[in-house]
């Protein structure tokens, strides 16, 4: 049960979801318990062509639109939510940057991370903070006609792997700037990465930026334009981290039911036998789609150039409990064997909990998109 696309969104997600199935879904095993970064997964995801789509071709993007990524990315998702990450920070900085960059910062890193030839990590969490900027302690203090950073990250997605960073860091007791390190440079340390429930093959570590000597140019945005530049990449993380969750509940929802179609109870599948598995299935189903919706509603505002904050953490919400309520359906329909590691509803259901926890959790989900409610209610109210 999909969503009805028009004719070359359909004919997009047939295409992809026919190359992953050959080349992205056989690895998903094996990077799940490896918790290692895989090149050879990150090669076959950029093959697909993901970090291409949503760039105009002037980039050596494929001219497509984040509409048409959140559909190829949900399919990807479906056979290997990690491998549809991979991808998600490069794409992230470089949007970042064609927003809030300079020309020459554009320049420099846009064409690489587009094509797939470099990667990004985002360096925002530290050790005591999760969501709040303010909690920030990494500095960036003065150095002649430069920055040195100094401080420390945690739970920094491919930190071992990127060849830039986005580093956001003090630049005031008040404000908060971003700055782009090279990760060659001696002060980009890393840590082992951590051993974690899901979505391992990230390869999270915690960094340590040991007096990193930065140009002036490596600013983007301007001394205290730090958080605009962070609402700018968070929004369109956030619809990513939906449309994942998207894709493992509909996968869950597959592996049920067929399960509950070919498994018997007295000559008869279970799925037709028992109204109380449909009804499970169903409701699963339906939350499926509202999220489906939702994330392809954000994608047309981002597309547009809109601000999403309020719509981007309601699709993280929708579609985080799609996908744990479609991981649970599916455990319970498939009963003690969905427990073991022979079927894929395991795996999945441990990533159905991700986003609730990384990547700003549900709670501060909620809380943003409650304070934009009461915000438009002011609003409506004192134009009334």
């Amino acid at each position: 049960m999909k969503l009805r696309l028009e004719q070359d969104l359909e004919d997009l997600r047939t295409a992809v979801d026919g190359q992953a199935a050959r080349t992205v879904g056989p690895l998903a095993a094996a990077v799940d318990r490896a918790q290692g970064f895989s090149r050879e997964l990150w090669d076959a995801v950029r093959e697909i062509g993901l970090t291409r789509l949503p760039f105009a071709e002037e980039y050596g993007g494929d001219g497509g639109t984040v509409r048409a990524y959140v559909v190829a990315t949900r399919e990807i998702a479906r056979h290997c939510p990690v491998a549809a990450l991979y991808p998600g920070t490069s794409i992230q900085v470089a949007m970042t940057l064609l927003k809030h960059g300079t020309p020459a910062q554009v320049e420099r890193y846009v064409p690489g991370l587009v094509d797939g030839k470099s990667m990004a990590s985002w360096a925002f969490t530290e050790p005591a903070t999760g969501s709040d900027p303010r909690q920030i302690t990494t500095r960036a203090e003065p150095d002649g006609t430069g920055w040195r950073l100094s401080g420390a990250k945690q739970f920094i997605s491919f930190a071992g792997q990127a060849d830039v960073a986005l580093v956001f860091a003090r630049t005031s007791e008040t404000a908060l700037g971003a700055f782009l390190v090279d990760t060659s440079d001696p002060g980009w340390q890393t840590g082992p990465p951590s051993e974690v429930l899901s979505m391992g093959g990230t390869e999270a570590r915690p960094v340590t930026l040991d007096g990193i000597r930065l140009a002036e140019d490596a600013l983007v945005g301007t001394i205290d334009g730090g958080f605009e530049v962070m609402i700018a990449g968070e929004a369109f993380g956030k619809v990513r981290a939906a449309t994942i969750s998207a894709g493992i509940a509909a996968r869950a929802l597959e592996e049920a039911s067929a399960y509950a179609l070919t498994r018997e109870h007295r000559g008869a599948p279970i799925g037709r036998k028992f109204p109380t598995i449909q009804a499970v299935l169903g409701r699963a189903a339906a939350s499926t789609l509202a999220a489906e919706s939702l994330v392809l509603t954000c994608a047309d505002l981002l597309d547009r150039g809109l601000a999403v904050a309020a719509e981007a953490a309601s699709a993280r919400l929708v579609a985080g409990r799609a996908a744990r309520e479609s991981a649970e359906a599916a455990l319970h329909v498939c009963g003690a064997y969905g427990l073991t590691r022979e079927m894929v509803v395991e795996r999945l259901y441990r990533e159905a909990v991700f986003f609730d926890v990384s990547q700003g959790v549900s709670e501060i989900q909620q809380i943003i998109v409650g304070r934009e409610l009461l915000a438009g209610t002011t609003r409506q109210g004192a134009s009334s």
